[in-house]
């Protein structure tokens, strides 16, 4: 069979390797001139490593990935690098049991509460269960109210804005249960894995087509047996002339990037728990990879979730660093703009799905039918957040699936 493969994030890329060992033709179509959608990223030249364009990393349990990687020979490296949070002008390690016991922001007995109701989402299996309740109902009967109110609900307000009462708590279950201390990431960073698995698709016969859009057109249609789309639902529905589904929001991604001449912090991943800040995470990539591989510069990312009309997503990378500046400062006092030698302005439409109550009802009838077009796409992996570990199981999923329904 013949299959054309659209997009060549990791979705796609798995998808296109899976077909290509069951012997069959793959062909990859990638409009942009380079692979890897939301884990891609660039790299300087006195750089050894490259650098993702977002902040990435994968967990211990991240199953899928491992396995690809190993397969095609990228073993991950792990690591416990040290995360913390900054709430009420201090930075405050609150990554573990033991540092929740130990969160003097809260009072004993909201430590023990928000302790074991993070302990009962831990040991659920499938918390696909409580996707019928909004997190901002049943997160606090579950946690506490203190908790809620001094963690969860700031962390929450940063990252979904305007939609953080449209998110389910199946979504919210994910993120607790699938964490784990130990972090892993790849020599070379994540290109090293997206170029070896490209290859290997390659070596099988497959076929990569860099800044190629595929014409959906009958002619070009007729050439496959499957055409499947591994782009945005949105995405989708505009190149295919489709109603695809699901019809969810989503928010954009962007991070500023600075190369700096002096460390920032002590943290790799620093979440900000103070209201009206204009980023919500602080991530010093430096403190996970040695900064020698990146031309002994500390990297250091400002990263925001941003509804489509927030005004930062008009702004320059210059206007951003100035807006973030006088923060920066708070959480370093010594900071200044003369450490940053470089910068790097990233962003992405639809980075971020936002689940509502019962989505698992829009994901019924996706790829339920004969069609030649199938989709599959990161509002697809549900209940898990987005993810590169989750894009590569949905990828062989798909491919899976239509194998078997030819």
């Amino acid at each position: 069979m013949k299959f054309a493969v659209i997009g060549s994030g990791f979705t796609g890329l798995a998808c296109g390797l899976e077909l290509a060992k069951s012997g069959h033709e793959v062909t990859i179509f990638e409009k942009t001139e380079s692979l890897g959608g939301l884990a891609g990223g660039f790299r300087q030249e006195n750089w050894n490593f490259h650098l993702e364009h977002f902040y990435h990393h994968i967990f211990a349990n991240d199953d899928q990935i491992i396995g690809v990687a190993n397969e095609v020979g990228c073993h991950p490296v792990f690591s416990s690098p040290k995360t913390s949070s900054f709430l009420q002008g201090k930075i405050l390690q609150l990554d573990s049991p033991i540092s929740v016991l130990k969160f003097s922001k809260l009072s004993v007995l909201a430590r023990l509460r928000m302790g074991f109701g993070l302990f009962v989402l831990k040991i659920i299996k499938n918390g696909l269960f409580l996707e019928k309740y909004k997190v901002i109902d049943f997160l606090p009967m579950l946690i506490g109210k203190e908790a809620y109110d001094l963690i969860w609900a700031k962390l929450l307000k940063a990252k979904f804005g305007k939609y953080t009462d449209r998110v389910n708590m199946a979504w919210f279950w994910s993120r607790v249960a699938k964490r784990t201390k130990a972090l892993g990431y790849f020599e070379g960073g994540f290109n090293s894995l997206i170029e070896k698995i490209a290859d290997r698709i390659v070596s099988l016969g497959g076929e990569i087509k860099l800044n190629s859009e595929f014409d959906f057109g009958k002619k070009s249609l007729a050439k496959y047996n499957r055409v499947i789309v591994t782009t945005p639902a949105p995405v989708a529905e505009k190149i295919t002339g489709m109603d695809v589904m699901p019809k969810i929001d989503y928010l954009w991604a962007q991070t500023l990037v600075l190369e700096l001449e002096k460390s920032f912090m002590a943290e790799y991943w620093l979440n900000i728990l103070e209201k009206n800040w204009p980023f919500l995470v602080v991530v010093e990539h430096t403190r996970f990879v040695n900064k020698r591989e990146y031309g002994n510069k500390s990297i250091l990312y400002l990263g925001n979730y941003l509804e489509p009309d927030n005004s930062q997503l008009k702004m320059t990378k210059e206007e951003l660093l100035a807006l973030y500046s006088s923060y920066l400062k708070k959480i370093n006092p010594n900071f200044s703009l003369k450490w940053v030698k470089k910068s790097h302005l990233f962003r992405a439409n639809y980075a971020q799905p936002v689940f509502p109550t019962n989505y698992s009802e829009q994901l019924k009838d996706i790829n339920k039918t004969k069609n030649k077009i199938w989709f599959a796409n990161m509002s697809m992996v549900y209940p898990y957040d987005r993810g590169t570990n989750y894009a590569i199981e949905i990828g062989k999923e798909v491919a899976i699936s239509a194998l078997r329904n030819n």
